[in-house]
């Protein structure tokens, strides 16, 4: 994959969640490299957020895996996930059963206001660079199901079913449009005929078909100019992918019940909780408790203090299983702490993977028809919602402490006047002066790192 370095240094500056994975990713792949359009990245993200696991980085594999073949989505994969897992295993080999009373420094959650406030300039910039590009045509129908999602998103935000629904609630709605106002014009058209039997012969037998739109400005659909992309997978491959799926979330069913070994038991569990989970890490939180926890496997002390780490921390949220893995085994010992990390990541990623290798097939022979096209404004217009969401939800709980360090968050950035002023720096900085989004990070934990130093003097 061309993009391996930068994505590999993607990896460690993208702090702030999922929404910042997002923005750095669409900066990487549309704005810089030029590898998708901005309809492509709409379609592939939602997608993404449609599936279970987590959304960067079932996109960074994928945009891979249509450019260069499975091996180099794999690798794509490794270099984007494998350094936060590896530095949770090692924090769950060090905390594991020795939480108690412990807490992150000061600096590292001022460095934290700093690097979340850059994360959400970057991801407004985002949503509004997509919003651009995808809402507009003419019809306020995009535009209101970009209103929909956003509101929904926020109002429900830790619900499971929310993600699918949206892309399928963004998609039916341009569709069952599209048809009604097919309905309307063919009508029309049989009104034309009645009043004028001149007509009849030319217009009684010819009425538009379903997946024809009629000549109006309001539901042409926006054309895509996508660049060429390489794809090896077929429709048979992608059938035995999600039948491998479908066989291992069988298997890890019966062994998180079942098994009494507790390898076993954490890979079943974790895989299990990778095959149900939609939304990503916001989702995955709760219900990695109630499994982790509630058995006995880690004390809440352990698992909180894990938590906290991982919103530190860049990459996907999803590492925290490998944290969750190795508190899990480490008073059996560092060695079988560290297969309970390994299996416990593999579990939680591979279904999500799976799942997006056998959709993929669907997608690229059915994405150009007419009908396909027209679904997808929906969609795209609900991706849309949901990022400006996340943007929304980013900027409440951006501030990890404040007030001379007595108030520790999350805190909305809203209130801190010098991080509004950084946020605003770092959109106007990336949006108009195309500061690349690696500076403006280093730059935004700069700033975090100097409101410690004349906090703490």
């Amino acid at each position: 994959m061309g993009g391996d370095s930068e994505l590999f240094s993607a990896s460690y500056i993208t702090f702030g969640g999922p929404p910042a994975h997002i923005a750095i990713l669409h900066e990487m792949f549309v704005v810089e490299k030029k590898w998708l359009s901005e309809e492509m990245f709409a379609e592939l993200l939602g997608i993404s957020s449609a599936l279970p696991g987590p959304a960067s980085t079932q996109l960074a594999y994928t945009v891979a895996l249509i450019r260069d073949g499975l091996i180099p989505a794999i690798w794509a994969f490794f270099i984007w996930s494998v350094p936060g897992g590896i530095i949770m295993t090692v924090f769950g080999l060090l905390i594991g059963g020795h939480s108690e009373n412990k807490a992150l420094p000061q600096p590292v959650l001022f460095l934290e206001n700093g690097l979340a406030s850059s994360a959400v300039a970057l991801d407004a910039l985002a949503a509004y660079n997509l919003s651009n590009k995808i809402c507009i045509d003419t019809s306020i129908v995009t535009k209101i199901i970009t209103a929909v999602a956003a509101a929904l998103t926020v109002i429900f935000t830790t619900e499971p079913w929310l993600m699918p629904s949206l892309m399928a609630f963004g998609g039916l709605t341009t569709y069952g449009i599209h048809l009604f106002t097919v309905y309307i014009a063919n009508d029309e058209q049989s009104r034309i005929v009645e009043a004028d039997e001149s007509a009849v012969e030319i217009s009684v037998h010819e009425p538009l078909l379903p997946n024809e739109t009629p000549s109006n400005p309001q539901s042409s659909s926006p054309t895509m100019e996508d660049p060429e992309i390489y794809f090896s997978l077929s429709m048979r491959t992608g059938i035995a992918s999600v039948a491998i799926w479908a066989v291992l979330f069988l298997g890890a069913t019966l062994l998180r019940s079942l098994a009494s070994n507790r390898y076993l038991q954490i890979f079943g569990t974790f895989y299990y909780v990778g095959s149900v989970i939609f939304g990503g890490g916001t989702v995955v939180t709760p219900l990695l408790y109630s499994y982790v926890v509630k058995p006995g496997w880690a004390s809440s002390s352990d698992f909180l203090l894990g938590l906290a780490i991982i919103n530190t921390l860049p990459g996907p949220n999803f590492n925290f299983a490998a944290f969750c893995g190795a508190i899990s085994l480490r008073s059996k010992g560092i060695f079988p702490a560290m297969i309970g990390a390994l299996l416990a990541w593999i579990g939680m990623f591979t279904p999500g993977l799976l799942i997006k290798k056998g959709v993929l097939p669907l997608w690229k022979q059915y994405r150009g028809f007419p009908t396909m096209q027209i679904v997808f404004r929906g969609v795209n217009a609900a991706v849309v919602g949901l990022v400006l969401a996340a943007t929304y939800l980013l900027s409440q709980r951006a501030i990890s402490i404040a007030n001379g360090g007595d108030t520790v968050g999350p805190l909305p950035v809203g209130k801190y006047p010098l991080y509004v002023a950084l946020v605003g720096i770092t959109f106007v900085t990336g949006g108009f002066l195309k500061v690349p989004a690696p500076y403006m990070i280093f730059a935004g934990g700069i700033v975090g790192i100097l409101d410690w130093f004349v906090t703490a003097s």
